[in-house]
């Protein structure tokens, strides 16, 4: 029996399949925005990234000012990834900017310091997760490609808790001993490439 001869229910459920297939097949790679301050860093996360099934590093910036400039001007992102600790600057201090230029864009916080209170802030001011950057890479992705997984928003009465609690400063700062950093970023090269290869 040929194609023609089937019954339009029999042919027409020979075709779902292929079709959905097929949309599978163009369906579009999750854009990405990376931020951080040490080009070696964001070389080599984009590129990792890159290598991963579904995900596109498009955009790279050296600090939340660029990013931010770049945001007012084009549409976001499906995924920022935001260093915390970026010189003067702190990515804690764009988590509100970036999602009131775009809300549908996840910020996932991506950093080399695990600080509870920092990943409350962020949570709290609309981040979707914070990963560390010796998380792995699968884990990574798997955040970068899946919303479903990021962490239940904190209920609103907890949310105006949070900001109705004075802050030390207006800005959140990050302090940093000159003499180790040379050392921490030399280690979370070392450690990324160990983990990610």
């Amino acid at each position: 029996m040929d194609e023609a001869s089937l019954p339009a229910e029999l042919a027409l459920t020979q075709t779902i399949p292929v079709a959905a297939e097929a949309a599978e097949a163009f369906k579009s790679n999750v854009k990405v925005w990376l931020v951080d301050d040490n080009d070696t860093i964001r070389t080599l996360v984009a590129e990792l990234l890159g290598h991963q099934g579904g995900i596109e590093c498009v955009r790279h910036f050296s600090s939340p000012d660029a990013l931010l400039s770049a945001l007012a001007s084009k549409p976001g992102p499906d995924v920022i990834l935001l260093d915390v600790q970026m010189g003067d600057r702190n990515g804690l201090d764009a988590v509100r900017p970036i999602k009131s230029l775009t809300r549908s864009t996840r910020v996932l916080m991506f950093t080399t310091c695990f600080n509870p209170d920092w990943r409350e802030r962020a949570l709290g001011d609309g981040a979707s997760d914070y990963l560390l950057k010796s998380d792995p890479l699968e884990r990574v992705a798997e955040r970068i490609r899946c919303p479903a997984l990021d962490p239940a928003p904190r209920s609103s009465a907890r949310r105006r808790a949070h900001h109705s609690a004075p802050r030390v400063g207006a800005k959140h700062s990050v302090h940093s001993n000159p003499e180790k950093s040379p050392r921490l970023f030399s280690r979370t090269l070392e450690r990324l490439r160990s983990l990610w290869n």
